[in-house]
């Protein structure tokens, strides 16, 4: 298998992929520049990181464990400027919600080869309420990052994210406070950092498949051999290049009887009572098949006009081409 096609247990998760999409989408967006000299400017960088608070194992296996085998300095290395981004909540904007069910495609491998799969899709529109922590060195740095975050991000900035084969639009809004925390007073311990902090809201699309009873990681154990599904059966209805799942007609059986021979309440005659047809005095259907392919008999003057039965035309010798 190619490390394209490896799996991993953060893959499958849409939160994930859109907060990802968001720190890329800020990656090298946000900048200013310093006047190191009289005719030289530098530019500076802010680079965005998800916060990693919260879990004290992680923290422990990539900056204490993992670096001290590695002889590197222990402790995380914390760069100024940089900005933090947290979530912070979720809501599902379920009056922004216009069709249901509709049909989505996405593309999956199947037997080493890309096949596209057709499912009835719900996008629910979802908002991140995502908290951002911009640490600056000084308190010029943070006017110009807050001047750079203004001119930049507000009001609106759309983006896309790629979940698995399957894109759906977001967009993060930037509010019109900024809170900034200013040290006018020091210590001899004190780290002084001055921050930006502001919060930002990103819309995008949650998907939802078949009613929610498969999900983007089901689609992938659907197509391979397993215990339970050992050839692959119910994995979809192949038509017109796509597999398709639920709700798809792949067989009409037509039947013409008198509809007064089912059963009054539905359609087990065990439950919903019993009629005997002989009872019925049905009349007499005409069967027919419609056929779309069927070709209408060709007049006399439309066989006379192209010649059908060969008969020899004195105008078919003549050289027009030299009139």
């Amino acid at each position: 298998m190619s490390a394209y096609n490896q799996e991993f247990n953060k893959d499958n998760v849409v939160l994930r992929y859109i907060i990802v999409a968001l720190l890329a989408e800020l990656k090298s967006k946000i900048y200013y520049y310093n006047q190191v000299s009289e005719d030289e400017k530098r530019k500076i960088d802010i680079p965005f990181y998800y916060s990693v608070t919260g879990n004290e194992r992680f923290l422990l296996d990539n900056f204490l464990y993992d670096t001290t085998a590695e002889g590197k300095a222990v402790g995380d290395y914390e760069v100024v400027p940089r900005g933090i981004v947290q979530l912070s909540s979720m809501a599902i904007q379920s009056s922004n919600l216009t069709n249901k069910f509709v049909r989505a495609e996405l593309v999956k491998e199947l037997d080493g080869e890309l096949k596209t799969f057709s499912l009835m899709t719900a996008f629910l529109p979802i908002t991140l309420g995502m908290e951002v922590t911009i640490v600056c060195s000084n308190n010029l740095e943070m006017l110009k990052a807050t001047e750079a975050i203004i001119s930049r991000l507000y009001k609106a900035q759309s983006f896309q994210v790629d979940l698995g084969m399957i894109r759906v639009q977001a967009a993060m809004v930037v509010p019109e406070d900024f809170n900034q925390e200013r040290l006018f007073e020091y210590a001899l311990n004190d780290k002084k950092e001055w921050k930006i902090v502001f919060s930002l809201e990103v819309q995008s699309f949650i998907p939802v498949f078949e009613d929610g009873s498969i999900t983007i990681a089901d689609v992938d154990l659907m197509v391979k051999d397993s215990d339970n599904n050992p050839d692959r059966k119910g994995i979809g209805v192949f038509r017109q290049g796509a597999i398709y799942f639920g709700n798809v007609m792949e067989e009409i059986d037509l039947n013409i009887e008198d509809i007064r021979k089912a059963p009054p309440g539905g359609t087990e005659s065990n439950v919903h009572g019993y009629v005997n047809p002989d009872t019925i005095n049905s009349p007499n259907f005409v069967e027919d098949t419609v056929d779309a392919n069927r070709t209408k008999p060709e007049d006399g003057d439309s066989k006379e006009w192209r010649n059908a039965d060969g008969i020899d035309d004195p105008g078919s010798s003549d050289d027009l081409g030299n009139k």
